[in-house]
């Protein structure tokens, strides 16, 4: 059976530790992992143990990178996962990551998008918001739970925003027809754009 012929920590890194099996470099894993799977000199394993050890310090690797990433601001499930793969973590070490980050509640969904959707809502109706996280890889439920907890009537954005951009312009019908479709492209619904607009109707 293979032996472990030396556990070494690592001169740049004290939480690493590098592992030699049969005499050869086998990989570098957390210091954490070496202890809790009581590695040392002598010890025999079998090609499954190391396989799982591997796998458990590769895991372990993937989760500290993704707390530290997370750690920074609020980051979608989405963002983590392209991170980490992007890092070069194999596939399954970054989903066994995602998922403990998500049950220690590093990630959350819902709470990223209140926090962008609050963000933005000034300048962006519901439609444009919600595009936008589901770029992020936000799910269409997590989105709509968002917008329910914080309850934001999008017709007094969409005015505010009209007013904006009508600011110091005459009101004629060439400039409402202009604030039409920058509403629409800002992402507010036709009922929100075409009640902002009629409030400029009434006032001429």
């Amino acid at each position: 059976m293979p032996t472990v012929t030396s556990v070494t920590v690592q001169v740049k890194n004290k939480n690493r530790c590098s592992i030699f099996v049969d005499g050869e470099f086998l990989c570098g894993i957390p210091t954490e992992v070496a202890v809790k799977n009581r590695l040392s000199k002598g010890l025999e394993l079998s090609k499954e143990q190391l396989d799982f050890i591997l796998e458990e310090g590769m895991q372990q690797e993937a989760f500290d990178k993704g707390l530290t990433y997370v750690s920074k601001n609020l980051k979608t499930k989405k963002q983590v996962k392209d991170y980490l793969l992007g890092k070069g973590y194999p596939e399954k070490s970054v989903w066994a990551c995602v998922d403990k980050l998500k049950e220690y509640g590093y990630i959350d969904d819902v709470a990223y998008s209140k926090r962008f959707i609050e963000s933005t809502k000034n300048t962006q109706g519901k439609r444009l918001i919600e595009y936008k996280l589901m770029q992020k890889g936000v799910k269409k439920e997590d989105i709509e739970k968002a917008f329910l907890q914080l309850d934001i009537t999008f017709e007094s954005e969409a005015l505010n925003v009209a007013k904006k951009h009508l600011r110091n312009k005459e009101i004629t019908k060439e400039n409402l027809q202009k604030t039409y479709r920058y509403l629409i492209g800002k992402g507010f619904s036709y009922e929100e754009t075409s009640k902002a607009i009629s409030y400029f109707k009434e006032m001429d």
